[in-house]
């Protein structure tokens, strides 16, 4: 065979051959926090999210509110008050003005849409110096995925 192939950008690519054929599979592009913030992530679904305090694994879990809660478990109710973005009260006010109830953590707060919970789980994650790997398919059906780790 005597043809050449020229493959643009080859750096973004992983190679490996097996059984004679080179396959090419594309490395992950992650997003800089600025572009994931400003991210539409409206009908998007969490693939992977594994937050850290050193090696202790804090959250793995595939919904934004599940794991701000995990994240708000680890954390003294006065922090919690002291640096959320969200609208927090010390009683149960489930189902009134949309706060929901955290039994966990004895407090409740109000809902925010994907964004505004991403953007209280980075919030988080800054002030308690934990570390995210996040995996992101926007638009449900969709295969355009993100990634961001920090």
């Amino acid at each position: 065979m005597s043809e050449i192939i020229r493959i643009p950008h080859i750096e973004n690519y992983n190679m490996e051959f097996i059984n004679g054929e080179l396959i090419l599979t594309p490395k992950k592009q992650y997003i800089s926090e600025k572009n994931l913030l400003n991210t539409n992530l409206n009908y998007s679904k969490i693939q992977k999210c594994i937050i850290k305090k050193n090696k202790e694994i804090i959250s793995t879990r595939d919904k934004y509110s599940s794991i701000l809660k995990d994240i708000w478990k680890c954390m003294s109710i006065p922090k919690i008050l002291k640096t959320t973005t969200f609208n927090i009260k010390l009683t149960n006010e489930a189902k009134k003005n949309g706060y929901n109830w955290c039994d966990d953590i004895q407090l409740s707060f109000q809902s925010k849409d994907s964004c505004g919970t991403l953007r209280e789980i980075i919030n988080m994650i800054k002030i308690n110096n934990f570390t995210i790997d996040l995996v992101i398919q926007l638009k449900l059906n969709s295969n355009s995925i993100i990634y961001f780790k920090n």
